[in-house]
């Protein structure tokens, strides 16, 4: 693109008609014709694009960043894993703490190949041994994306029967149905074996709800 330049007077020389008159009297003319067309409109430019050319289409903006959004809410949250990794940690603690009126409780707890409970021998206060003895258990299950906001035990003396009432929390990204067959035994069949083969309870049936309903598997 061709810069525009001050205008240039010509000083006639001496020499025009001879060969350097020649040669300057050509350089003169070019000058006037690039000094003609910098008097004119001007160089042409390019156009800058509009802002409307610039826009992306909400449709296509919504499916390019869709599933950036759905990785992120199915990703799972650190925080969680740490506090179920704290909660586990506190709850092993648990077991060596020795209460002031103890009585000792079979703790049933399945393996690592998810074949057969194993059983352990804790301490746990004599007030309300039983509740303390599933609130251990359950501070120990960590299933992963299934968050629990919270559990209800009873007993029926009449039919010797515990009813533990689940809830999911709102958040959970598991649902209790989801459950696979060992987080059923690890969670559901450790409460069940705990508590049926306690002789001082005289426990023989267990049941779990999910808030209030028959919880079927």
């Amino acid at each position: 693109m061709a810069r525009c330049l001050n205008p240039v007077k010509y000083r006639p020389h001496h020499t025009w008609l001879g060969g350097q008159g020649i040669i300057s009297g050509a350089i003169f003319l070019a000058l006037l014709g690039l000094l003609g067309s910098c008097s004119g409109k001007g160089t042409e430019v390019e156009p800058i694009p509009k802002a409307t050319d610039l826009v992306v289409p909400a449709d296509s903006a919504e499916a390019a960043i869709a599933p950036l959004f759905q990785s992120l809410e199915l990703a799972p949250n650190p925080a969680d894993a740490l506090v179920s990794a704290n909660r586990s940690m506190q709850a092993s603690a648990r077991r060596l703490v020795m209460p002031a009126d103890p009585v000792a409780v079979d703790l049933h707890t399945l393996d690592d190949r998810c074949e057969s409970y194993q059983t352990q021998a804790i301490q746990v206060p004599r007030s309300q041994s039983m509740e303390n003895t599933v609130a251990l258990i359950m501070a120990e299950q960590a299933i992963p994306d299934l968050t629990l906001s919270g559990y209800r035990t009873s007993f029926d003396p009449e039919t010797k029967t515990v009813t533990i009432d689940l809830r999911v929390a709102r958040n959970s990204r598991r649902v209790l149905n989801s459950l696979s067959v060992c987080e059923q035994k690890a969670l559901l069949g450790s409460l069940r074996e705990t508590l049926i083969n306690q002789p001082d309870w005289k426990i023989e049936a267990v049941i779990f709800t999910n808030r209030g309903n028959p919880l079927v598997l």
